[in-house]
């Protein structure tokens, strides 16, 4: 690792500890926020032991990273393990992120795909899968996203209502 990776590496991660979302990409590389639940979060949230998913829908031909809004939901250490998985369509994996995340600033926790992102299909479904341990809850909202859902072991998260889980994707054209 040179020494110009290794500090954009500390960066990301001290901009991580404070919860401060901030996306970096390969030199020349224009990253820019593409899709984003803006719904206001209500309380509601869901731990990481089960299966959680997000649908979305992008407008740009390649994702260059996620950013998830997370609450500290369990007592436990200061930190875990995290995996973010997006998936296609068909339930292919197109890429895995994991990091460990730590208790402080949480709040927007930001995974960055390695290797100038993945290439997406604008206007076609793709899906974030989050796993971790109890520690962390993933906060969402009745409505909210209305290019996609969340799913809570594969059925809806809520049975009354359509529910989003707050996400911000990344992409570049």
């Amino acid at each position: 690792m040179t020494p110009k990776q290794l500090l954009l590496l500390t960066t990301i991660h001290s901009l991580a500890l404070c919860g401060t979302t901030m996306a970096f990409a390969s030199p020349g590389t224009s990253m820019r926020t593409d899709q984003v639940n803006h719904a206001r979060w209500d309380k509601a949230w869901t731990n990481l032991l089960n299966d959680v998913e997000q649908s979305f829908t992008p407008s740009m031909p390649r994702l260059l990273g996620v950013e998830v809004e997370l609450i500290v939901g369990n007592p436990g250490p200061p930190e875990d393990e995290l995996i973010l998985t997006v998936l296609d369509a068909k339930g292919n994996t197109l890429a895995v992120v994991t990091q460990t995340v730590e208790t402080s600033g949480c709040d927007h926790t930001m995974f960055i795909i390695p290797k100038d992102g993945i290439q997406v299909t604008p206007g076609e479904t793709y899906w974030l899968q989050l796993q971790g341990g109890a520690l962390f809850g993933w906060k969402y909202v009745v409505g909210g996203y209305e290019k996609g859902a969340a799913t809570f072991n594969g059925k809806p998260l809520l049975k009354q209502a359509r529910s989003t889980f707050l996400f911000r994707t990344f992409g570049a054209d």
